[in-house]
């Protein structure tokens, strides 16, 4: 089975998500313990439990990434989230772009607290592209693209692109199907492969896009609504 693809529980079992699976497991109850709140779907509290579809989402897109310390990450709206808390708490430096001001304002400080080296800021890359090209490891952006019109999303998934260095990596998740209640949500195949063919970046492992077909009530919000996740891993080319 190709690394991006739909959500599937059975993913949950396979040894690097599994293991980044665990790790973030006990990542979350050591933030619990210590009274620090992180951010699921824009809303923040204290919580010890990850829904197994978002434990899919980060465990992936950590577990197949060959991270190392001292990376240079770019983060695309995950604000004071899991996956840019423990990326730093494990010597990853993080650039954390979200306009939610309160998250923003929270990641800075929690960070500041735990000397994490996260830089968070509201800055609106959409809008006022940073210049760093060629300046990261790593780029991820967790179901926040869903959220931002058609043409903003192309150009969201190139600028990222641009900013990694060569050989570097791209961890991408969205809301996917026909059926998805968001109204950015991408729909069809030719839509994820119009994204990967503007970014400029090939398969990590060499397999395009594959739906599993599994469908889910995944937001509590939609209660009526099945649809899934998908998820790009890709990598830029070395030359």
């Amino acid at each position: 089975m190709a690394l991006s693809k739909t959500i599937s529980p059975a993913d949950l079992k396979l040894e690097p998500v599994a293991k980044a699976a665990s790790q973030l497991k006990r990542f979350a109850w050591s933030m619990f313990w210590q009274g620090d709140p992180f951010a699921v779907n824009g809303y923040s509290k204290r919580r010890w439990r990850i829904r197994w579809n978002k434990l899919w989402e980060y465990s992936c897109g950590l577990g197949y990434v060959p991270w190392q310390k001292n990376w240079r990450v770019i983060d695309f709206g995950g604000g004071a989230t899991l996956p840019v808390y423990y990326l730093a708490s494990q010597g990853l430096e993080v650039c954390s772009y979200d306009i939610d001001a309160q998250l923003t304002a929270q990641a800075q400080e929690v960070s500041a607290r735990r000397k994490w080296p996260v830089h968070a800021s509201t800055r609106d890359l959409t809008e006022d592209p940073a210049a760093e090209q060629g300046a990261f490891d790593w780029a991820v952006s967790f179901c926040v693209i869903e959220h931002l019109p058609k043409e903003k999303q192309k150009k969201i998934v190139s600028l990222l692109a641009s900013y990694l260095k060569p050989g570097g990596y791209f961890t991408l998740t969205f809301d996917y199907s026909p059926e998805a209640p968001v109204t950015g949500a991408l729909r069809d195949m030719n839509e994820v492969r119009e994204l990967v063919e503007l970014s400029g970046l090939e398969y990590l492992d060499g397999q395009v896009f594959q739906d599993t077909g599994e469908r889910f009530v995944l937001d509590k919000k939609y209660k009526e609504a099945k649809f899934t996740f998908g998820s790009l891993f890709l990598r830029k080319p070395v030359a």
